[in-house]
């Protein structure tokens, strides 16, 4: 996509999930967390990305054309600046996501990037409500229903807590602007680390359009938490079962199979419970698998 540049901040530790492993490298099936997102990525933005990693992963995956290290971990808008040499003389649009986020559909990303255009955004701001929004920062409008802010939880008081929409930490910004503000950003806050977030409120108050974005809930849920890990595992294994059985999968009790993103499976074929299914692959019409069988043509990935 011409005049757009992807940037992936994939260097959280993750400490909530009590692993060793860094959030991002954990299992999502045949794949990982960030590798899954970056297909996507690499679907719409080709090359054009840029992936903010610690050292430890840095030392767990293979993508140096790609990669800056964020050594000291102070917060992703400090991780924008790392990216900054990277950037070089880049003028256009950076797409920016946490490496947290693997379901983002590939289409989303396209309508996002051509409403920035067509609206001549400054900055576009990808937004979703939850019943519940506790953990998320929470976007702060005016009578007018003007994006004036976004407050991160720890930060909110109790009027802001109560607000359903929230940041899905998903942004289209124009660079030329955006580095003009990173410079501005303190860590003056709960955690003491330079927020992105606060990138907008300056945005606003230098008079720069901010629109606004809505996506389905599903597709921009983060994992904090092994629970939270394995809630989207189901979203997605429910949502890959359910494409297969509308295009003529006869599936026996498809809450006990699991298949792969890129596995392609004809009608007629019959899948029995305990199924596992991984890999770029096609089942020809009339297959039978199952029950107990495990298929996986994928090599185990690095850091797993």
């Amino acid at each position: 996509m011409n005049g757009f540049k992807a940037i992936i901040l994939a260097a959280g530790q993750g400490k909530r999930m009590r692993t060793e492993l860094p959030k991002v490298l954990h299992p999502l099936y045949e794949s990982n967390l960030l590798d899954f997102l970056l297909d996507t990525i690499k679907s719409v933005f080709g090359e054009n990305y840029i992936l903010v990693v610690s050292p430890k992963i840095k030392a767990l995956i293979s993508d140096n054309d790609h990669m800056v290290v964020q050594d000291v971990p102070l917060g992703t808008g400090d991780a924008i600046k790392r990216a900054e040499e990277k950037l070089g003389n880049f003028s256009g649009n950076l797409v920016i996501f946490p490496g947290d986020v693997p379901l983002v559909e590939e289409n989303t990303i396209r309508d996002l990037c051509r409403e920035h255009i067509e609206k001549n955004n400054d900055c576009t701001l990808v937004t979703t409500f939850l019943e519940d929004p506790k953990g998320y920062g929470r976007v702060v409008r005016d009578f007018n229903g003007n994006v004036l802010k976004i407050v991160e939880e720890k930060d909110a008081d109790e009027e802001e807590k109560n607000i359903k929409e929230i940041n899905t930490s998903i942004y289209v910004f124009k660079w030329m602007y955006l580095k003009e503000i990173l410079p501005l950003l303190s860590n003056n806050n709960a955690q003491g680390e330079f927020y992105l977030t606060d990138a907008i409120r300056y945005f606003v108050k230098k008079g720069k359009k901010v629109g606004v974005f809505h996506v389905n809930k599903e597709e921009v849920l983060g994992a904090n938490t092994q629970e939270e890990l394995a809630f989207l595992r189901k979203i997605l294994k429910n949502k890959i079962n359910k494409k297969h059985m509308e295009n003529g999968v006869i599936m026996i009790e498809p809450e006990n199979v699991v298949i792969g993103k890129k596995t392609n499976i004809e009608h007629d074929v019959i899948v029995y419970p305990f199924s596992f299914i991984f890999g770029d692959i096609n089942l020809k019409k009339g297959a039978i698998i199952g029950p107990y069988s495990y298929i996986n043509i994928n090599k185990r990935v690095k850091g797993e």
